[in-house]
């Protein structure tokens, strides 16, 4: 298989869910090793997921390997208990934030001890989008001493929503944004602000959630795919189907065009795709290694999304 055009790595979310199709730990396993095999190296995982279970589990599939051979990150922030059920999980009741020097602290140490590391490649603050003043007072000040001491290696923000990334990043030294789902097919939010003033600033950028949740993996017509979390309303899918009908014209699925359009951005160092099958990721790797023609990205922009390449977003 020939190399993506971006670097990838994958997120363990997945392994903290306990009530919508949990994955097992024969599942996870064989999961893991199929991603390693494919060569990928970079993991996320965070005290949201499963409250702690993501990482538990995470650490049991990266034990016996060189921890010099990957990278890893966590995130502080946001919470939820310990296997908790999640009924809503872009703003499920019961998750709570904390961002206090305090807080901050014993989340990383607990991160440390269930991930069987001692150390983190990454942390990122978590969805601090109305917790910005907390956030840049209490946590960043720690977890920057934790990196001056080697805790850590980079510190960072990692959210849904552009502004939460530009507001932190024009007031405080970040090294890298996992920024989820604002460079798609159907949200190009950070394009405008955020992408010119991270190249300015050599702040990396992850693009997590490429497919908007999986409306762009599935299509509009599957009915329980889901946009940003949640079940998509009928302009979404409409939205979606046009695109869908521009991309097969070029001989283009969805898929594809979803994944080499989120990391076309020259601002763009690395995707992070979800946890998936062992013949869903050889697919999504193999989507961004065959290059789209170059007439889809001037085909698109006649339904409004701007060209992803280096020329448009400098």
């Amino acid at each position: 298989m020939s190399q993506p055009v971006k670097p990838v790595g994958l997120g363990f979310g997945l392994l903290g869910t306990t009530n919508a199709a949990p994955v097992s730990d024969a599942e996870a396993e064989a999961m893991f090793a199929a991603a390693w095999h494919m060569g990928l190296r970079r993991f996320d995982t965070a005290p949201l997921y499963g409250g702690g279970l993501s990482e538990e589990r995470l650490g049991r599939l990266l034990r016996g390997r060189p921890r010099g051979d990957y990278l890893l990150s966590s995130k502080v922030g946001r919470y939820r208990d310990y296997a908790a059920v999640v009924s809503n999980p872009k703003d499920n009741p019961g998750d709570w934030h904390d961002y206090s020097r305090d807080a901050t602290l014993r989340s990383v140490e607990a991160s440390l001890t269930r991930l069987g590391t001692d150390r983190l490649d990454i942390v990122f603050l978590h969805d601090c989008d109305d917790h910005i003043g907390a956030a840049l007072e209490g946590a960043l000040p720690v977890l920057a001493d934790l990196k001056a001491q080697g805790v850590i290696g980079a510190l960072g923000v990692g959210s849904n929503v552009a502004a939460t990334h530009l507001a932190l990043l024009q007031r405080a030294a970040l090294d890298v944004l996992m920024v989820a789902g604002r460079f798609t097919l159907l949200d190009q939010s950070a394009a405008k602000a955020l992408f010119p003033l991270c190249e300015a600033r050599g702040t990396e950028v992850e693009l997590a959630s490429p497919f908007n949740s999986g409306i762009l993996a599935t299509g509009p017509d599957d009915p329980g795919t889901r946009f940003d979390y949640q079940p998509p309303d009928a302009a979404i899918r409409d939205r979606v189907r046009t695109i869908a009908q521009v991309c097969a014209a070029q001989g283009v699925s969805l898929k594809r065009a979803a994944l080499q359009y989120s990391a076309a951005p020259r601002a763009v160092t690395r995707l992070v795709l979800g946890l998936t099958d062992p013949d869903g990721l050889r697919s999504n790797l193999a989507d961004l290694a065959d290059p789209v023609p170059d007439a889809l990205w001037p085909a698109l922009a006649a339904l409004g999304l701007p060209d992803p390449s280096e020329r448009a977003l400098t």
